[in-house]
């Protein structure tokens, strides 16, 4: 099973329950419940299923939310609780890039009291360091092997005066090489062991978030590497919601839009 947060209309937000066995199609939803408030969530779902039945599921996947993780635990209580592994990188990432904005953020203060007449620095590719840093953003989520010629060009120079910025992309590689990995959780425990003691050395205020989370969730972040489920299923299921919504140009009538979405998807 799946745990999400979909928003329907003029931001009001749901709890969304998918069954991954159903593939995208019929027999996908088993439950969509308005508001995001643990508490009301649990017990219209304890209430909705017997307790046999939420015996037989073994695993349920959601995002980082503490609201998801309680859902699933208390209702689901026979079951696995997985972090999506996607969620996990993200959130390296949103750090990663935080250092680089704080780098780009410092350039423009230090250019602001610089002689106006003084004409900027270029590189080698012909860009300064301001435009270096503001064309890095996507390059420094990917994967080298995808990178082109100017962008493995620009971010040699970004590396080169920036290490700090070369440090933190490498751990997110190896990060994403350990979840990429087929092996036990014992073994992915050991790596991510030695991952997070890298993070910590290089002392960076910006990764005190991912500190946080990998000392929150480190037994459900882990429980990935079972059967290497991730909440796909249910980020595909909430794209075909936002595609029937704008089909029907908006939610004009609420319990309607539901009905339409239980005939077809439950």
């Amino acid at each position: 099973m799946s745990l999400d947060e979909t928003c329907l209309s003029n931001g009001e937000v749901w709890t969304v329950l998918t069954n991954k066995d159903g593939h995208g199609g019929k027999g996908t939803l088993a439950a969509a419940i308005p508001g995001t408030k643990s508490d009301e969530i649990i017990s219209i779902l304890i209430a909705a299923m017997s307790k046999s039945v939420r015996r037989k599921v073994k695993e349920v996947t959601c995002n980082l939310s503490p609201s998801m993780m309680l859902i699933a635990g208390e209702v689901f209580y026979n079951a696995h609780v997985v972090n999506d592994r996607f969620h996990v990188q993200q959130v390296y990432n949103e750090a990663v890039d935080e250092i680089r904005i704080d780098i780009r953020r410092q350039l423009i203060a230090e250019e602001n009291i610089r002689d106006k007449s003084t004409t900027p620095v270029t590189y080698s590719n012909g860009e300064t360091m301001r435009q270096i840093l503001a064309r890095s953003k996507h390059t420094l989520m990917m994967s080298q092997n995808k990178w082109t010629d100017i962008q493995r060009h620009r971010v040699n120079i970004l590396f080169k005066y920036h290490p700090i910025l070369k440090s933190a992309y490498t751990l997110a590689m190896e990060l994403r090489r350990i979840f990429n990995a087929k092996i036990s959780p014992t073994k992915a425990m050991g790596r991510m062991n030695k991952w997070y003691e890298k993070v910590m050395a290089l002392g960076n205020n910006n990764f005190r978030s991912v500190i946080k989370t990998f000392k929150n969730h480190a037994p459900t972040i882990l429980n990935y590497f079972r059967r290497r489920a991730t909440n796909a299923s249910a980020e595909a299921f909430n794209s075909k919601v936002k595609i029937f919504r704008s089909q029907m140009r908006g939610v004009r009538d609420r319990d309607f839009f539901i009905f339409r979405l239980v005939k077809l998807y439950a």
